[in-house]
Protein backbone atom coordinates (compact mmCIF):
# COMPACT_ATOMS: atom_id res chain seq x y z
CA UNK A 1 0.00 0.00 0.00
CA UNK A 2 1.15 3.45 -1.39
CA UNK A 3 1.28 5.54 1.92
CA UNK A 4 4.07 8.21 1.19
CA UNK A 5 1.26 10.92 0.18
CA UNK A 6 -0.73 10.16 3.35
CA UNK A 7 2.35 10.23 5.56
CA UNK A 8 4.06 13.69 3.70
CA UNK A 9 0.36 15.32 4.38
CA UNK A 10 0.30 14.45 8.19
CA UNK A 11 3.15 15.56 8.65
CA UNK A 12 3.19 18.75 7.13
CA UNK A 13 0.35 19.05 8.96
CA UNK A 14 2.17 18.83 12.31
CA UNK A 15 5.46 16.55 12.73
CA UNK A 16 4.85 12.56 13.42
CA UNK A 17 7.93 10.84 14.75
CA UNK A 18 9.26 7.78 13.27
CA UNK A 19 7.36 5.51 16.11
CA UNK A 20 4.15 7.21 15.65
CA UNK A 21 4.02 6.75 12.49
CA UNK A 22 5.08 2.84 12.41
CA UNK A 23 2.10 2.04 15.00
CA UNK A 24 -0.27 4.20 13.15
CA UNK A 25 0.70 2.59 9.76
CA UNK A 26 -0.62 -0.77 11.41
CA UNK A 27 -3.76 0.83 11.48
CA UNK A 28 -3.86 1.79 7.90
CA UNK A 29 -6.49 0.20 4.94
CA UNK A 30 -6.77 0.77 1.38
CA UNK A 31 -10.11 1.08 0.18
CA UNK A 32 -11.40 1.75 -3.70
CA UNK A 33 -14.61 3.30 -4.84
CA UNK A 34 -15.64 3.23 -8.26
CA UNK A 35 -17.23 6.13 -9.68
CA UNK A 36 -20.89 7.13 -7.73
CA UNK A 37 -20.04 4.69 -5.16
CA UNK A 38 -20.87 5.69 -2.34
CA UNK A 39 -18.16 5.85 1.16
CA UNK A 40 -21.17 7.07 3.82
CA UNK A 41 -24.32 7.33 3.65
CA UNK A 42 -26.82 9.69 5.10
CA UNK A 43 -28.25 7.80 8.61
CA UNK A 44 -24.87 5.53 8.45
CA UNK A 45 -22.20 5.38 11.53
CA UNK A 46 -18.37 5.29 11.16
CA UNK A 47 -15.80 4.20 13.05
CA UNK A 48 -13.18 5.42 10.24
CA UNK A 49 -11.09 8.17 9.20
CA UNK A 50 -10.45 8.39 5.61
CA UNK A 51 -7.84 10.29 3.20
CA UNK A 52 -8.14 10.22 -0.16
CA UNK A 53 -5.23 9.36 -2.18
CA UNK A 54 -6.87 9.66 -5.64
CA UNK A 55 -9.99 10.43 -7.20
CA UNK A 56 -12.98 13.40 -6.03
CA UNK A 57 -15.30 12.56 -3.33
CA UNK A 58 -18.62 15.14 -2.91
CA UNK A 59 -20.25 15.66 0.30
CA UNK A 60 -24.15 16.47 -0.30
CA UNK A 61 -27.70 16.47 1.58
CA UNK A 62 -30.95 15.52 0.60
CA UNK A 63 -33.90 18.08 1.28
CA UNK A 64 -37.07 17.27 0.29
CA UNK A 65 -35.61 15.65 -3.01
CA UNK A 66 -33.32 17.94 -3.98
CA UNK A 67 -29.11 17.30 -3.25
CA UNK A 68 -27.34 20.30 -2.01
CA UNK A 69 -23.12 20.00 -2.37
CA UNK A 70 -21.16 21.09 0.72
CA UNK A 71 -18.14 20.53 -0.41
CA UNK A 72 -15.52 18.29 -2.39
CA UNK A 73 -12.69 16.63 -0.98
CA UNK A 74 -9.49 16.12 -3.46
CA UNK A 75 -6.35 13.89 -2.64
CA UNK A 76 -4.01 14.27 0.37
CA UNK A 77 -7.46 15.15 2.22
CA UNK A 78 -9.56 13.80 4.79
CA UNK A 79 -13.42 12.73 3.83
CA UNK A 80 -14.31 11.90 7.12
CA UNK A 81 -18.05 12.41 8.31
CA UNK A 82 -16.47 14.18 11.20
CA UNK A 83 -19.70 15.03 13.24
CA UNK A 84 -20.79 10.89 13.14
CA UNK A 85 -17.47 10.15 14.03
CA UNK A 86 -17.34 12.26 17.23
CA UNK A 87 -20.45 11.89 18.14
CA UNK A 88 -20.72 8.46 17.36
CA UNK A 89 -24.39 9.34 15.81
CA UNK A 90 -25.49 8.41 12.47
CA UNK A 91 -24.04 10.79 9.42
CA UNK A 92 -26.51 13.40 8.34
CA UNK A 93 -24.64 14.06 4.86
CA UNK A 94 -23.79 11.58 2.36
CA UNK A 95 -19.89 11.44 0.61
CA UNK A 96 -19.85 9.65 -2.48
CA UNK A 97 -16.82 9.25 -5.12
CA UNK A 98 -17.54 11.36 -8.53
CA UNK A 99 -14.25 9.71 -10.02
CA UNK A 100 -12.87 6.12 -9.41
CA UNK A 101 -11.24 6.79 -5.89
CA UNK A 102 -8.45 5.32 -4.05
CA UNK A 103 -8.61 5.77 -0.07
CA UNK A 104 -6.68 4.88 3.41
CA UNK A 105 -9.21 4.16 5.82
CA UNK A 106 -8.25 3.67 9.49
CA UNK A 107 -10.18 3.14 12.89
CA UNK A 108 -10.68 6.39 14.84
CA UNK A 109 -11.01 4.28 18.20
CA UNK A 110 -7.85 2.57 17.60
CA UNK A 111 -6.24 6.19 16.74
CA UNK A 112 -7.03 7.82 19.70
CA UNK A 113 -5.78 4.84 21.70
CA UNK A 114 -2.66 5.85 20.26
CA UNK A 115 -2.62 9.12 21.96
CA UNK A 116 -1.49 7.58 25.35
CA UNK A 117 2.02 6.30 23.89
CA UNK A 118 2.24 9.16 21.25
CA UNK A 119 1.01 12.70 22.00
CA UNK A 120 2.30 14.08 18.74
CA UNK A 121 -0.85 11.90 16.82
CA UNK A 122 -2.99 14.10 19.59
CA UNK A 123 -1.61 17.07 18.32
CA UNK A 124 -1.78 16.42 15.31
CA UNK A 125 -5.41 15.26 15.27
CA UNK A 126 -6.13 18.94 16.71
CA UNK A 127 -4.51 20.28 13.81
CA UNK A 128 -6.35 18.52 11.36
CA UNK A 129 -10.09 19.71 13.24
CA UNK A 130 -8.58 23.29 13.63
CA UNK A 131 -7.90 22.95 9.79
CA UNK A 132 -11.08 21.82 8.95
CA UNK A 133 -13.16 24.38 11.35
CA UNK A 134 -11.33 27.25 9.39
CA UNK A 135 -12.19 26.26 5.92
CA UNK A 136 -15.86 25.07 6.69
CA UNK A 137 -16.50 28.82 9.01
CA UNK A 138 -14.68 30.65 5.38
CA UNK A 139 -16.65 29.11 3.20
CA UNK A 140 -20.15 29.61 5.38
CA UNK A 141 -19.42 33.27 5.01
CA UNK A 142 -18.32 33.36 1.39
CA UNK A 143 -21.92 31.64 0.73
CA UNK A 144 -23.78 34.15 2.72
CA UNK A 145 -21.66 37.28 1.99
CA UNK A 146 -20.31 36.90 -1.66
CA UNK A 147 -22.63 37.30 -4.73
CA UNK A 148 -22.43 34.11 -7.76
CA UNK A 149 -19.30 35.26 -9.77
CA UNK A 150 -17.29 35.88 -6.35
CA UNK A 151 -17.77 32.97 -4.87
CA UNK A 152 -17.56 31.30 -8.30
CA UNK A 153 -14.25 32.57 -8.47
CA UNK A 154 -13.48 31.58 -5.12
CA UNK A 155 -14.14 27.89 -6.18
CA UNK A 156 -11.38 28.04 -9.17
CA UNK A 157 -9.10 29.42 -6.74
CA UNK A 158 -10.09 26.49 -4.07
CA UNK A 159 -10.16 23.92 -6.77
CA UNK A 160 -7.92 24.12 -9.62
CA UNK A 161 -9.19 21.96 -12.56
CA UNK A 162 -12.16 20.56 -10.34
CA UNK A 163 -14.90 22.08 -13.35
CA UNK A 164 -12.83 20.09 -15.86
CA UNK A 165 -13.74 16.98 -13.82
CA UNK A 166 -17.18 16.71 -12.76
CA UNK A 167 -20.38 17.96 -14.29
CA UNK A 168 -21.34 21.87 -13.52
CA UNK A 169 -24.46 21.19 -12.04
CA UNK A 170 -22.47 19.69 -8.91
CA UNK A 171 -20.35 22.91 -9.10
CA UNK A 172 -23.75 24.84 -9.31
CA UNK A 173 -25.15 22.98 -6.33
CA UNK A 174 -21.90 23.93 -4.49
CA UNK A 175 -22.66 27.92 -4.78
CA UNK A 176 -25.75 27.69 -4.24
CA UNK A 177 -27.03 28.52 -7.60
CA UNK A 178 -28.84 26.98 -10.80
CA UNK A 179 -26.71 25.80 -13.55
CA UNK A 180 -28.12 28.30 -15.77
CA UNK A 181 -26.87 31.04 -13.33
CA UNK A 182 -23.75 29.72 -13.67
CA UNK A 183 -23.24 29.64 -17.46
CA UNK A 184 -24.05 33.06 -17.28
CA UNK A 185 -21.34 33.86 -14.48
CA UNK A 186 -19.04 31.74 -16.65
CA UNK A 187 -19.96 33.66 -19.99
CA UNK A 188 -20.00 37.12 -18.58
CA UNK A 189 -15.93 36.05 -17.04
CA UNK A 190 -15.33 34.57 -20.58
CA UNK A 191 -16.11 38.17 -21.84
CA UNK A 192 -13.90 39.99 -19.51
CA UNK A 193 -10.89 38.02 -20.49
Amino acid sequence: METGLLYDSLNSIHPIDGNAWSDFQALLLPIELAKNEYLIRNGERTQFAYMLLEGVVRVFYNKEGAEYNKTFFMPGTFPTALTALLSNEPSHLNFQALLPSKLIKFSYPAFRNLFKKHRCLESLLLAILEREWINKERHDIHMVINDGETNYLIFREEYPQLENLIPQYHIASYLGITPIQLSRIRAQLAKKA
